[in-house]
């Protein structure tokens, strides 16, 4: 049973008992069929040192061949790594199915085989010297642990293949100044499924916005080192873009409902805020036709993508948060272009303050607390960095920090306890998006 589970569980049976659907005494029957939250805090805490500790172990280990490595022979330095991994498979193995009240060592100690799989890799690639393509050690790393994730459902192990793989990526792509086509495919139909059957956001959270890092990647490459486009505006845009594309898949349940809508909140406000700042460039903002082919592909694709969500949403017969969340990416494209810099630069500051708002009442509405913190952060951070762009060298530098230090006291007060009344309403947790 997930730890997500059980905690929306017990949150959502005060909302029945307030609701008469079910009485006190059939509440704790059904929450005594589940693990109880001391349990599930018990067993975390279990897997962090469990984790930890093969981490300690595995850096020891490492270490200490690395610094005595070159006196080895190769033939005892392969069986080393052999004997390594495959120990650590197998004691993993053994605690997590063979012994029924070890399950979280077993997994740590599966865990410890990935680390020493990918430190293998490495000492041997040094040993006989192929280290000249050395993005390929990353991959070799994902893709030999990705099927030991998949077989275990392992979320440490699929946690680390995630960050192996993304890190290939980057090497490849900012090291090396290659395009990686393989990588989104990579991540779509092998990491994005073994996240949703793991039932992990973290993992899933970490692909939507690995794939627009490795968009990213060649846009800044194309786009800012090559043709000296304005910074600020266009990565602003992008993420905009893509925060809003992936929102409305959120809208639409296409995935998992909490974790897109808490990603496209999170990136579209950030490009929002991006877009608030001046340019300070020379070359001022690309019209979206100036654009290279590959970031022009990019937009495109995103386009289409809000558009199918928007549509199967409307599909749904839910248009009440369809127009606005529409709109964002339209006017991600096409605002920057249309707008001087100073009308700019005050339009998306309204529009900031409204998406933070409209963040709150979707939150509100979806029984989201996510994204009514989310809402609440942008609003204080929104607030704080104008203050001190409007305020800081027109007033006294003493006064300016105690009405800002009022000013920050009142409105986190006023929002939290707002916040407070907005959860409290359905009975303090977190309901289906």
């Amino acid at each position: 049973m997930a730890n997500e589970f059980g905690d929306r569980l017990r949150s959502e049976s005060v909302r029945w008992v307030r609701q008469g659907l079910i009485s006190t005494e059939q509440q704790e029957a059904i929450l005594g069929l589940y693990p109880t939250g001391e349990g599930t805090g018990r067993d975390r805490a279990v897997m962090i040192l469990s984790i930890l500790g093969s981490l300690l172990v595995g850096a020891g280990v490492i270490l200490y061949f690395a610094a005595n490595w070159p006196h080895i022979p190769a033939a005892v330095r392969v069986l080393l790594i052999l004997v390594a991994t495959l120990s650590s498979y197998w004691a993993g193995y053994y605690f997590q199915y063979r012994r029924a009240d070890m399950p979280r060592l077993g997994q740590a100690l599966i865990f410890l085989g990935g680390l020493f799989y990918g430190a293998g890799i490495w000492l041997l690639a040094q040993t006989f010297h192929l280290g000249r393509d050395f993005p390929l050690g990353f991959l070799a790393w994902g893709a030999g642990i990705l099927p030991l994730a998949w077989s275990t459902t392992s979320r440490p192990l699929l946690y680390l293949a995630t960050a192996v793989l993304i890190a290939w990526t980057g090497a490849t792509q900012a090291e090396l100044s290659q395009y990686n086509w393989l990588f989104p495919a990579v991540m779509l139909l092998a990491v994005l499924p073994l996240a949703r059957r793991s039932q992990t956001r973290l993992a899933e959270s970490a692909v939507l916005g690995s794939i627009f890092l490795w968009y990213m990647l060649n846009v800044v490459r194309l786009e800012l080192t090559y043709h000296g486009a304005a910074p600020t505006l266009l990565v602003g845009r992008l993420v905009l873009l893509y925060g809003a594309t992936i929102f409305l898949a959120g809208l639409a349940r296409l995935g998992d409902a909490k974790t897109y809508l808490g990603s496209g909140g999170l990136l579209g406000l950030l490009g929002l805020y991006l877009l608030t700042f001046e340019t300070y460039s020379s070359h001022g903002a690309p019209a979206l036709f100036e654009l290279g082919p590959y970031t022009l592909g990019g937009v495109t694709v995103m386009l289409i993508g809000a558009g199918l969500a928007g549509w199967y949403h409307w599909r749904r017969g839910e248009t009440l948060l369809l127009l606005p969340a529409a709109f964002v990416p339209v006017m991600a494209v096409l605002l920057p272009d249309m707008l001087m810099e100073a009308p700019r630069m005050v339009v998306f500051n309204l529009l900031l303050f409204g998406g933070s708002v409209g963040l709150v009442i979707v939150g509100i509405q979806k029984r989201l607390e996510l994204l009514i913190n989310l809402g609440v952060v942008a609003f204080l951070i929104h607030l704080i960095t104008r203050y001190f762009d409007l305020f800081f060298t027109a007033m006294n530098k003493s006064l300016f920090f105690v009405l800002g230090g009022i000013l920050l006291l009142a409105g986190g007060w006023f929002l939290e306890r707002n916040r407070r009344r907005w959860v409290g309403d359905w009975g303090g947790g977190e309901g289906d998006a």
